[in-house]
This record gives structure tokens, C-alpha cells and sequence, in this order.
């Protein structure tokens, strides 16, 4: 009897981990998401009454990682990735999120030394950053961070394109 009310209960769970929003990790890559797939991705998590599903904590976790291209050791964003980041303007100001905080992460790939990619991914994220506020979102709402290869999306090739991106995470 015992047994299967475990079962049940492991298989429930298992269910509503199923069902837990995956808007959390969203890696859109080299790919020009949607507005709306980007509100999607930075929405927090609705609240529930009590209700807590197990298994889904890095599922809620609200973020979003797309790669914006910057020229070889610049921190100025190419322009044909400039409608990626004017999506994700349009994404902060709309009604889901206009009332939250985030904070932009600049990564890059394991390519030269420790110091210079310090430097490079938190000027990165700082022109993305005075991006966005150029396109009205206001700075208050947003934090700058450089992550260097400290976070690497792909550590099997520390030198891979898809380890140099932008993460944008919910603060609060």
C-alpha cells in the first residue's frame, strides 16, 4: 500500500515537472527570437497557492542567452545584430515585464587570457546595456555583468562562437 502511494506520488511528480515552464533556459542561439518568445523566456514565474513542483527549479529559472555578434576583440555589437537587441527592447517595455529588473551578461569564448575576456565580456555587456537605454528602457532597470569563459555554453570547445553571448536574467 505503501509502495504504491510512493509510486504515485514519484509519478505525479514526474508529471508536473513535465508541465513546469521551460521558459527559464532559453538559448536562442545565432537565431533572432520573437518578442514575444523573448517575454516569454523573462517573464518570472507565476505564483501559486502553496503548490510546489518538484524537480523545476533550473526550469523557472527566467533567463534568456542569444549570441550578438561583436567584431574581433570590440565590444561593439555588429549591425546586423541590432534587430535582436531591438527585440529584446520591445520585449523589456512590454506590459509583462516592464516592472522587473535585469541584469545582462556578457560571456566569452576561452580565447586569450583571463583578464582581457574579464574585461571584454562586461564591456560587452555594458554596450548592450547602453543599447537598450538608448532604445528607452530605463538604466535602473538594468545591470551589467562579465562573465568571461567562466560560464561556458559549450565546454567541450572552449572556442566555440556559441560560448560568446548575451544572457539577460531576472534580478527581481
Amino acid at each position: 500500500m505503501a509502495l504504491n502511494r510512493l509510486t504515485t506520488a514519484l509519478a505525479l511528480a514526474a508529471s508536473l515537472a513535465a508541465l513546469a515552464p521551460t521558459a527559464g533556459a532559453a538559448d536562442f542561439g545565432t537565431r533572432t527570437p520573437e518578442v514575444k518568445e523573448l517575454v516569454d523566456a523573462l517573464k518570472p514565474p507565476e505564483r501559486t497557492r502553496g503548490i510546489a513542483i518538484v524537480g523545476a527549479s533550473a526550469a523557472t529559472k527566467t533567463n534568456a542567452s542569444m549570441q550578438v555578434g561583436f567584431a574581433f576583440g570590440s565590444a561593439q555589437v555588429m549591425s546586423n545584430d541590432l534587430v535582436k537587441l531591438d527585440r529584446l527592447a520591445d520585449a523589456l517595455k512590454s506590459e509583462s515585464l516592464r516592472d522587473y529588473r535585469y541584469k545582462v551578461i556578457g560571456h566569452t569564448d576561452a580565447v586569450g587570457s583571463m583578464a582581457l575576456n574579464m574585461r571584454l565580456s562586461r564591456q560587452r555587456a555594458d554596450s548592450v546595456v547602453a543599447y537598450l537605454m538608448q532604445q528607452g528602457i530605463p538604466a535602473e532597470r538594468l545591470v551589467a555583468d562579465g562573465r568571461g569563459p567562466n560560464e561556458l555554453l559549450d565546454p567541450q570547445r572552449p572556442d566555440a562562437a556559441e560560448n560568446r553571448r548575451v544572457e539577460v536574467r531576472l534580478v527581481q
